[in-house]
């Protein structure tokens, strides 16, 4: 039996309260198809096997002649859960894949590069490869059971040949920055949406750093900058848990009252910058209110006992815990912090990543900043003292997890990393973190930089690595934060060529392919051509 489901949470507890077996609750206009309740009431089992990503699944791949399914999901990703307990859960699917397939799944938030490499095509992305791993087909977010038979039967007709090559753009010259500066204002103006505030008209996500980046238009004399910034600060306020803060993720519709409920680290950390920074500006303290909510948050949900941070929490209750009621974010979110606990809390992430931290003491010296709130500063510090100890070698390379120390080396931590360290001596002038920041300088020029372009690879070289992944890429995202990262080497330092070196990275990226494939996010590499001094005002 299933519980009914109903748009009054209040309800909706007491039902889970009197039928304890049953087997959850959601929203009353949610498809049957895509229902984890009445999936999981089903009992259909995975007729497959999931492998880990290793060399061992790859050499099978071929040695069986094998195609290759790689899902990529994410702990905290609603339609990952859903696809789980339906497409997969589905008896065709399972023959299918255990057949003909090996079926590899890759936690994201654990393979920064896969989250990089593949984010163009949202969670779950399902890529499918040759047995030799070149790359076959890549679908977007959830695929339904028939979605998927007709992917996979499509791919075991194709032949690997016919496979698209992508020739690269060319990068800009270092000297064309400031024109590219202009160019990607003006596209991510056309973003802007005067109505709702925010940037994008057919789904609402809360970008922190288009929001600093209108702050620094302001300074510069752009009159409509700070009521654009402001007005989508309080508009995207709807995406803030009025009861536990934190922001989630993006809402779903044109306005924000859709929202999806995951809480992500990448967004607490921008939005409490954003809140921040236009507090600093107007004066107004409804915005440090803000990020007090998301900066209470963190503390409370997303920090682990040695001071370091989280990565995620999951939008639902019980996705993963199969054995117990699930609720979704839309009911759960609507109650009280009283019966939100007494259902129980959603799954975090408890892995410390160190970009995620990185990120994370970024936005609590910019909010110390503001604030001059000693506790703030000190929990960076904290945070900073427990990655340095645990996930930084001597000569400076930083692991992603220090429970892996295994495989390569990823740019998204040494970049993120030490841009949140950069940030940290600045604010405390502490000669330590000055040291182990050159260090990670060195080290992340050393490991990652392509000396033919200037930009950064997304890893260290990976001998074990097969078919399309031989060919390492340069990510545009860790590319930038890299780009920050090195110009706040050199304001922190006095040396001008890291300065340089920022400017060759975002010169080395600044493809027209790779800029117009950022659509509205692009805040971030405009405050990066700021900061190294390559954006004309």
């Amino acid at each position: 039996m299933v519980l009914p489901t109903v748009k009054n949470p209040l309800r909706g507890l007491v039902a889970i309260f009197l039928f304890a077996s049953l087997t959850g609750v959601l929203a009353a206009d949610v498809p049957d198809s895509v229902n984890i309740a009445k999936a999981r009431e089903r009992g259909r089992k995975q007729q497959f096997q999931w492998v880990a990503w290793s060399d061992e699944s790859f050499a099978l791949a071929k040695r069986e002649h094998r195609f290759i399914l790689l899902d990529c999901a994410a702990e905290w990703c609603h339609w990952c859960h859903v696809m789980d307990e339906t497409t997969y859960a589905d008896a065709d699917i399972g023959r299918i894949l255990s057949n003909h397939f090996v079926a590899i799944r890759v936690d994201i938030d654990a393979r920064p590069d896969l989250a990089e490499r593949y984010s163009a095509w949202g969670w779950p992305a399902t890529v499918i490869f040759s047995p030799e791993a070149e790359e076959l087909g890549k679908f977007r977010g959830y695929l339904s059971p028939d979605e998927l038979k007709s992917a996979l039967a499509d791919i075991e007709r194709a032949n690997p040949k016919d496979a698209k090559r992508v020739v690269a753009d060319p990068s800009a010259p270092e000297d064309a920055l400031a024109w590219i500066g202009a160019r990607v204002t003006r596209d991510m103006d056309d973003w802007y949406d005067p109505g709702e505030g925010g940037w994008g008209h057919q789904q609402k996500a809360p970008l922190g750093a288009n929001v600093e980046f209108e702050l620094r238009r302001n300074a510069h004399g752009d009159n409509g900058a700070l009521s654009r910034a402001v007005f989508s600060l309080e508009k995207q306020r709807a995406l803030i848990d009025p009861v536990w803060g934190g922001i989630c993720q993006y809402s779903a519709a044109s306005t924000w009252n859709e929202p999806h409920f995951e809480k992500l680290m990448a967004f607490q950390a921008a939005n409490l910058e954003a809140c921040a920074r236009v507090y600093q500006v107007t004066s107004n303290e409804t915005f440090l209110a803000d990020a007090r909510k998301i900066d209470r948050y963190i503390e409370e949900f997303l920090t682990a006992t040695n001071g370091g941070f989280f990565a995620t929490q999951d939008a639902d209750l019980n996705a993963h815990e199969k054995d117990k009621a699930f609720v979704d974010g839309h009911t759960y979110y609507a109650l009280d912090d009283a019966r939100r606990r007494k259902l129980g809390i959603p799954r975090i992430d408890t892995h410390v990543y160190a970009r995620e931290n990185g990120l994370a003491i970024a936005a609590l010296c910019t909010l110390y900043d503001v604030s001059h709130d000693d506790a703030v500063l000190k929990r960076a510090r904290r945070a900073a003292d427990a990655i340095l100890a645990s996930h930084v070698t001597d000569e400076g390379s930083v692991w992603h997890d220090a429970d892996r120390k295994t495989g390569p080396f990823y740019l998204a931590d040494a970049a993120a990393f030490g841009w949140g360290l950069t940030r940290l001596a600045e604010m405390t002038g502490d000669a330590k973190y000055r040291n182990a920041v050159v260090r990670i300088g060195r080290a992340t020029v050393k490991n990652f930089v392509d000396e033919k372009t200037g930009g950064c690879f997304e890893h260290t070289p990976d001998p074990n690595a097969a078919g399309v992944f031989t060919q390492r890429q340069q990510p545009f995202v860790h590319n930038v934060t890299c780009a920050r990262f090195f110009a706040g080497l050199a304001k922190l330092t006095g040396d001008d060529s890291w300065r340089e070196r920022s400017r060759c990275t975002l010169a080395a990226i600044a493809t027209p392919h790779t800029l117009d494939d950022q659509g509205r996010m692009v805040g971030e590499y405009l405050l990066a051509l700021d900061d190294a001094g390559a954006y004309s005002w």
